[in-house]
């Protein structure tokens, strides 16, 4: 409910329904530390991720970048189609974190200030998600990604900002997955 207060702020359209799934081309897929942007209207979503590799299903962080504009006046799909998206480096077995999924945390930072930080549990569980998205857009997890959908922002993101870093934090094991990036 916070986040689609948040889409009506920006002027954003408020699908429907949810989960919504939008198809994002591979190539946007980068594990680089620079996101080339086009004007200064793109912002940063920390999302977590899921794939699957060898018959396992993992989690990592992402960001899923978009641009604000194009998605106020044409469309989300082609907004998150004009950005990159980064995706960490590192990632944990999902069946590793199950047992304590509602102690990992997302966050997200610019210039050293949280602009969204909330639990996963604030995001539907990847078993609901990987479900519909099966369901909903024959998402396959051994070729693709799935981006979870975004918290929340606690911040502003500014024209200005342009280092950024993203975390899935494991609270109870005590570990984080992290990625910076900056914005060209």
């Amino acid at each position: 409910a916070a986040h689609v207060a948040e889409m009506k702020e920006l002027g954003v359209p408020v699908p429907p329904s949810f989960p919504v799934f939008y198809n994002a081309m591979p190539c946007l897929l980068t594990q680089g530390r620079t996101v080339e942007i086009v004007g200064p209207d793109t912002r940063p979503e920390v999302e977590f991720v899921l794939f699957g590799c060898e018959g396992k299903l993992f989690v990592t962080v992402g960001n899923d970048q978009f641009d604000l504009a194009v998605e106020r006046r044409l469309s989300p799909e082609k907004s998150k189609n004009l950005c990159q998206k980064v995706v960490a480096a590192t990632a944990w077995p999902l069946d590793g974190v199950r047992g304590h999924w509602d102690h990992l945390h997302l966050e997200l930072r610019g210039r050293g200030e949280i602009l969204q930080a909330a639990p996963v549990s604030s995001i539907l569980e990847p078993a609901v998600l990987l479900e519909s998205a099966r369901r909903d857009c024959r998402f396959d997890e051994t070729t693709g990604m799935l981006f979870s959908g975004t918290v929340p922002s606690i911040g502003t993101v500014d024209a200005g900002m342009s280092e950024f870093s993203i975390s899935l934090r494991d609270r109870v094991l005590e570990r984080e997955i992290r990625c910076d990036f900056r914005l060209v």
